[in-house]
């Protein structure tokens, strides 16, 4: 903002000299929908040549009428040179629009359409540092692909017309000609569209004005925010407009506005107003909504789904989980964008767990089913990995079980592993941080907001939930012991060969007969077939592993064991001991090695298959258990050094 604050008044000069001259859907069938759209249009790839401009302003003027699938305007462009001699500008620009003239420094200049590439030769080269200017005059019928980056329809009983637009990932330049990319933002905008009087047009920004003059609308939209391309979008019909309000503690308010059908009004009222209670949430948990001086809002259009356009949300309905979706991408995929395709989740996975936390704290109802419906989900397919390793491959891209859904829950267990100040403390940061606000960041900035926040290493976390595919299955077999005293024996199976095991804190819940009393555990699972001692106080008569769905896991069985009666093959003496143990076998299995953990699950020493005398020194005194692989099995042992 300070760099927009600063080259203001250079910008209005310009203008007055020019005037004188997410895509989120609501369920699985419909993210299907979006997939099929994008296998239908062309694979697209950023030009290098982006790297040479830093697009400051845009102003876009359109005449449209949405019963005709046309548009006409210019889209004049202001940009800093960052490169040494610059001598020509590119942009992105379909085929099938017309190029009626391009203007530099008041004259027309050649140019090569073709491609879908514009590209204007510079008379003369410019200077690092220098800003400039540009304006493209252009015509024609945009393209139509799947549900379409330019659409027109109709609706209501009188079929009147409406156009939307929405450009994600690759749409814009299907519609105007622009700078398709996820490493510049432009960095202020004006929307300016003709449209017949009946009609009017919802953008993004704020409206500066809305006049009638020789029975055309003319309404202009002021946006003082950085936007990536794909996030520019008008929607015009007959709109009514109405406004819900968010009032914050400090007097201050923000204009929720709504463009809605006229046949939808009264439906649409009572549930839009559940907009600012879940903003307040957002504000709270994360931080204030970063367009608050301008608004939020909701445009209404002819799609089964919505899209998180910024400061205005395109909505085909107004229920609690499409609302807290696109609301929550105004954070996290407009104010803070992912900056590659691979990192979707940025986006997607971020307005999913924001969604399910609208859930959690004003639908409580629908929480605990948002957790079981997930996990059911994700784990319904062994494979698959969060991390996007085919950007060419849209459906890959915007696959719901793995992009959307394990996304949102991947940001549910660093929860769990962080804890509930952390995790939020660890957002709240990486929501604020300058080199990311107001523009593009990547999966390894988030993890390092994290990791500081909680004070850990997050590595093996990403390597195997991100990185990796699939999930643990778990088995657990329990003894009672002495003094209410349990042995926990916990094992695990990965779904995919991609990850060998999942360390994870395993959370289990312990019950007495009647369930009158419980006590919660956090086992921290490093290796199979670990054990654990609890004591929850009192006596056992079942156990939960996950009862409350912190993890995407499956359970195989959880079984209460008699105690062990079996012949005794390993013997371990002296034990009780203090400084030295022996170990001896009574048939001709070769010792592999021998592990010693604490009686919470920590790894305290290893040896391996050649020590038969166990050095236990350095050991504090105290219970531990003793594990020895063989060629043959695994024992388990308790040891107590004293």
């Amino acid at each position: 903002m300070s760099r927009i604050l600063s080259i203001a008044f250079f910008i209005f000069g310009l203008i007055l000299s020019a005037k004188s001259q997410d895509i989120f859907l609501g369920d699985e069938d419909l993210v299907n929908h979006e997939k099929k759209a994008f296998l239908n249009r062309q694979m697209f790839a950023e030009s290098g040549a982006y790297n040479e401009t830093d697009y400051i302003y845009q102003r876009m003027e359109w005449e449209i009428d949405p019963a005709i699938r046309f548009i006409s305007g210019t889209v004049t462009s202001y940009f800093i040179n960052k490169t040494e001699s610059l001598d020509s500008i590119r942009l992105d620009m379909h085929q099938n629009l017309v190029v009626d003239s391009v203007v530099y420094q008041q004259q027309n200049q050649p140019f090569i359409h073709s491609g879908n590439k514009l590209r204007l030769a510079l008379p003369d080269s410019l200077a690092v540092g220098q800003i400039d200017s540009f304006a493209v005059y252009y015509h024609g019928v945009p393209t139509s692909t799947g549900f379409g980056s330019f659409e027109n329809s109709t609706h209501g009983p009188d079929q009147t017309p409406v156009l939307w637009t929405l450009s994600e990932p690759y749409g814009a330049m299907e519609w105007w000609p622009c700078k398709q990319s996820l490493a510049d933002k432009i960095d202020s905008i004006d929307i300016i569209v003709t449209t017949p009087e009946a009609y009017r047009t919802a953008s993004n920004g704020i409206v500066i004005s809305d006049e009638i003059k020789d029975s055309k609308r003319i309404m202009h939209w002021r946006h003082r925010y950085p936007i990536a391309t794909y996030l520019v979008a008008i929607a015009v019909t007959d709109y009514v407009t109405y406004s819900d309000t968010l009032h914050l503690d400090d007097g201050r308010s923000i204009d929720i506005l709504n463009y809605i059908y006229p046949e939808n009004v009264e439906t649409a009222k009572p549930q839009t107003a559940r907009t600012a209670s879940i903003m307040q949430l957002y504000n709270e948990l994360i931080g204030e909504y970063p367009f608050a001086d301008e608004k939020y809002g909701h445009a209404q259009f002819g799609w089964g789904g919505g899209m998180e356009h910024q400061t205005m949300s395109f909505m085909g309905a107004f229920n609690l989980r499409l609302i807290a979706h696109e609301l929550a991408h105004q954070w996290f995929g407009d104010y803070i964008t992912l900056g590659t395709w691979q990192d979707i989740w940025l986006n997607e996975g971020f307005a999913t767990y924001l969604n399910a936390l609208a859930y959690e704290n004003l639908a409580p109802e629908e929480w605990p089913i948002w957790k079981q419906s997930s996990v059911t989900s994700i784990t319904s397919n062994t494979g698959g990995s969060v991390f996007v390793d085919d950007t060419t491959s849209v459906s890959r891209i915007f696959n719901y079980r793995l992009s959307y859904q394990k996304g949102g829950y991947l940001l549910h267990m660093l929860r769990w592993v962080l804890g509930d100040e952390d995790f939020f403390k660890g957002l709240r940061s990486y929501f604020l941080d300058p080199e990311i606000a107001n523009g593009f960041a990547t999966n390894d900035q988030l993890v390092a907001h994290l990791e500081q926040a909680g004070d850990t290493t997050l590595q093996e976390f990403f390597d195997d939930w991100y990185y990796g595919q699939g999930y643990p299955t778990y088995a657990l077999t329990y003894w009672r012991k002495e003094n209410n005293k349990v042995e926990i024996l916990l094992s695990q199976t990965p779904s995919h060969s991609s990850v060998d095991f999942f360390e994870m804190p395993v959370p289990v819940r312990l019950y007495n007969s009647d369930r009158t009393l419980s006590a919660d555990f956090r086992l921290n699972h490093m290796e199979d077939n670990q054990l654990f001692t609890v004591n929850p106080g009192f006596e056992v008569a079942e156990i939960e592993l996950d009862p409350d769905y912190w993890l995407i896991s499956k359970t195989t069985q959880i079984v209460s064991a008699p105690e062990k009666t079996q012949k005794r093959e390993l013997h371990i003496y002296p034990n009780p001991g203090s400084c030295e143990l022996n170990l001896s076998l009574s048939n001709f299995e070769q010792v592999q090695r021998c592990s010693i953990y604490s009686t919470d699950g920590g790894l305290m020493k290893i040896f391996d298959g050649r020590n038969k005398k166990l050095d236990i020194t350095d050991l504090s005194s105290g219970t531990y258990f003793i594990k020895v692989e063989t060629d043959k099995t695994t024992y388990r042992e308790k040891l107590v050094k004293y």
